[in-house]
C-alpha cells in the first residue's frame, strides 16, 4: 500500500528488517493420580481428541483456526511496511503480501498509522505461516498470516480485535472479524478511540487519488 517505512524498534526489540522470534513455551498436560485400566491411556487419547475437535469446531473466534483452503507456507519477515502489508522471504522468493480481511490507517494519516504498524510490528514474530487467499490487482499476495507455533496466531484478526485496523468488507465475509471489530468499537480500542478518517482508511486513499 505504501512505500516501505521500517519500524522504530521498541527497546529491546528486533529492528526491522533485522527480525528475531518472540519467546514462548510449549503447554503442559498435568495427569492425575490413580491406577490405570489397560487401554485407558488410548480410550482417553481418543476421548481428549474428540473433545477438541468438537470445541475447536464450536469456537468461531478461535485466532488460531487455520482456514479450510489451503496448506500454509513457512516463511521469514523482511520488512514490515504499514499496518496491514509486509515483505516475506519464503523458499528464496521476496512475496509481497497485504493483509486479508483488514485495512489499517495509512503512514500519511499521522499517528494512527504509525501505532498500526507499530502493533504489528509487536505481534510479528520472525518466522510465520502465509495462508494465501487471492492476488490484488497490484500483484500482492492477499493472505492470513499465522504467527508459526503449535498454537498459530491470525494476526490479521489480532491487528482488529486490538483497534489498529479497520475490517475491509468489501473483501471479507469472515464473521470473526466483524465480532473482533464490534468489540473494539465497544471498548474505544485504538483507531475507535475517537471518531476520525483512521476509521475509514480506504475514504482516504480515494481522496488522495491514484
Amino acid at each position: 500500500m505504501h512505500p516501505c517505512r521500517d519500524a522504530a524498534a521498541p527497546a529491546g526489540r528486533w529492528r526491522v528488517p533485522v527480525v528475531a522470534p518472540l519467546s514462548g513455551g510449549r503447554p503442559t498436560v498435568g495427569r492425575g493420580p490413580g491406577r490405570r485400566r489397560p487401554g485407558g491411556r488410548l480410550l482417553g487419547g481418543l476421548a481428549l481428541v474428540a473433545a477438541l475437535a468438537w470445541l475447536g469446531q464450536r469456537q468461531l473466534g478461535a485466532p488460531w483456526a487455520m482456514g479450510q483452503a489451503g496448506a500454509a507456507r513457512t516463511c521469514t519477515v523482511v520488512r514490515i511496511r504499514d499496518g496491514d502489508s509486509l515483505d516475506l522471504r519464503c523458499g528464496g522468493q521476496t512475496v509481497e503480501v497485504r493483509l486479508h480481511c483488514i485495512d489499517a490507517p495509512e503512514w500519511e494519516q499521522g499517528a494512527w498509522g504509525k501505532r498500526s504498524l507499530r502493533h504489528l510490528h509487536q505481534i510479528t514474530p520472525r518466522r510465520v505461516l502465509l495462508e494465501k487467499v487471492d492476488t490484488d490487482r497490484f500483484g500482492r499476495t492477499v493472505a492470513n498470516l499465522y504467527a508459526a507455533g503449535p498454537a498459530p496466531r491470525l494476526l490479521n484478526l489480532e491487528q482488529v480485535t486490538s483497534g489498529q485496523a479497520a475490517v475491509y468488507r468489501h473483501y471479507c465475509d469472515d464473521p470473526r472479524f466483524e465480532q473482533a471489530e464490534q468489540a473494539a468499537r465497544a471498548a474505544g480500542l485504538g483507531i475507535w478511540s475517537r471518531p476520525g478518517g483512521q476509521q475509514r482508511p480506504w475514504e482516504f486513499r480515494h481522496r488522495q487519488g491514484p
